[in-house]
């Protein structure tokens, strides 16, 4: 009877063993989400460079030691020479890939950060995200003035758990948006964060 009953035992410890072998080797296959350290490490190196002035829609892909790609959105100056931020760019990218062993790809989103009209509206509208959520946050903010309106353009993010639908937020700030000025037009991307 005793060997009946071990047998039993030992079939279970190796069903159990089987189970986690398979969850270990099919996680970082199908991908699994970075570790909050590991985005921090990411966002300090990246933003340690002078001329970038915020990051955004960072996506990290770790598949298992060694096989990390990331990308993201580096705000740069409009203003700034081409040539040197790419330069800064792929220093960047060589940096990310020694310090933390990952393959980066950094997309450069100029921003205008001199426009006195464009800095009043940010401010106001991401006033009212706060005052919506103050989980939520904008970025590429930019203006589109025509003769007959003014396109106000910008993404905003939400949290992976938030409540609310990409259509009652994106309404909720057309509202706003329009109250200030009949003239503006809100071009909005909802952005959902990934990590």
């Amino acid at each position: 009877m005793i060997d009946g009953y071990c047998g039993a035992l030992v079939g279970i410890f190796i069903f159990i063993a089987g189970i986690r072998a398979a969850r270990d080797t099919i996680n970082p296959l199908l991908g699994q989400p970075p570790s909050r350290e590991f985005v921090k490490q990411i966002e300090e190196i990246v933003t340690s460079y002078d001329e970038i002035l915020g990051i955004h829609d960072l996506i990290v892909h770790d598949y298992g030691p060694g096989r990390v790609m990331i990308s993201l959105h580096a705000e740069v100056s409009a203003h700034g020479d081409l040539v040197s931020l790419h330069d800064i760019i792929d220093n960047i990218e060589r940096t990310l890939k020694k310090g933390l062993k990952c393959d980066a790809v950094i997309h450069m989103d100029p921003i205008v950060e001199d426009d006195e009209e464009t800095n009043r509206l940010k401010e106001q509208i991401t006033a009212f995200l706060k005052e919506y959520n103050p989980d939520l946050n904008l970025h590429d903010f930019r203006l589109v003035k025509g003769p007959t309106h003014t396109n106000i353009i910008f993404d905003v993010l939400l949290p992976m758990e938030f409540s609310k639908t990409d259509l009652e937020v994106k309404q909720y700030l057309s509202d706003k948006i329009t109250a200030l000025d009949p003239k503006y037009y809100s071009v909005i991307e909802i952005d959902r964060a990934y990590c």
